[in-house]
């Protein structure tokens, strides 16, 4: 099956949005700079929002593109990820109008939870919607799961890529270091390996289900973008932020990180459409109607 590129920019772009959205929300509840996390947000808003064009690309006609809004509540894939998207750039929005100003922490602290959980939910659903028997190699959580570790991991380096070139004494920063320092309640990088972590876990569970000479088959794309890069890379990096290197060069480590998260993500992605063997191309002229529930 050709591989979709409209929609495999959209589900990493908008699941790294929301990833970075929710790490702002985390630093809100858990402690760390404010300039840090505005400007997170802003790059979150602006991701959401390329995501979404790329998603109306796909849709082929403006037609499509109203009809899938007007169906929202068909609750389809198509439906839940749109609703997500909506939701995330709210909140993302809401952050940043209420923290214009001091004196509202309280609906700051709600805004900060919905980030977290929307943030999450849109990189896992973003995946889950091509959960469908009529695609054998689809039909497993495992991809879901594939793509919000793909999205959390390019969200966690691009915010701790945002938080080292922020240099913030007046949030706490001493003598002026790098925010990444105070990030998270001085825990950045030990969720960015998490988020890593999850990320080589999900490549890997839905490479075995794929099954190894199907995924093998595919050669430089499974081993040289998912696996090299994808596992090895985004885990070497996020290891590195736990030692001494982190405080001494956070920002190439960071740009290192997005590098591999970024080509790991794209991989799997590609990896998913590569492999497909449906006998039935629901994707070569456009989104078709059923998933709309038209």
């Amino acid at each position: 099956m050709a591989i979709q590129w409209p929609l495999v920019l959209f589900s990493l772009l908008a699941g790294a949005g929301g990833a970075m959205l929710a790490f702002a929300g985390l630093s809100q509840l858990l402690g760390g700079s404010r300039t840090v996390r505005r400007r997170a947000v802003w790059c979150a808003l602006a991701l959401l929002v390329i995501g979404g064009l790329c998603s109306v690309a796909h849709l082929a006609s403006p037609l499509n593109a109203i009809s899938a809004v007007t169906n929202l509540l068909s609750f389809s894939g198509i439906s839940i990820e749109l609703m997500l998207l909506g939701a995330s750039f709210i909140a993302g929005a809401a952050y940043l109008v209420l923290t214009r100003e001091e004196g509202r922490d309280g609906a700051v602290r709600v805004v900060a939870v919905l980030a977290v959980i929307f943030g999450v939910a849109i990189g896992f659903f973003c995946g889950h919607g091509y959960v469908i028997d009529a695609q054998p190699t689809w039909s497993s959580e495992t991809l879901p799961l594939a793509y919000l570790g793909t999205s959390l991991a390019l969200g966690a380096f691009a915010y701790a890529l945002v938080a080292a070139t922020a240099k913030t004494p007046a949030d706490g920063a001493a003598n002026g270091v790098a925010a990444s320092a105070v990030e998270l309640g001085g825990k950045l990088w030990p969720v960015v390996l998490v988020c890593a972590v999850v990320d080589a876990v999900g490549i890997l569970v839905y490479g075995l289900f794929l099954g190894l000479d199907v995924a093998a088959a595919q050669g430089v794309l499974f081993w040289g973008g998912a696996v090299a890069c994808g596992v090895v890379g985004v885990l070497a990096c996020a290891i590195a932020g736990m030692t001494a290197l982190a405080a001494k060069a956070p920002a190439p480590l960071a740009v290192a990180g997005v590098a591999c998260a970024a080509i790991g993500g794209v991989a799997l992605r590609m990896l998913m459409w590569a492999c497909a063997t449906g006998y039935i191309d629901l994707f070569s002229h456009g989104i078709p109607s059923v998933m709309l529930h038209l």
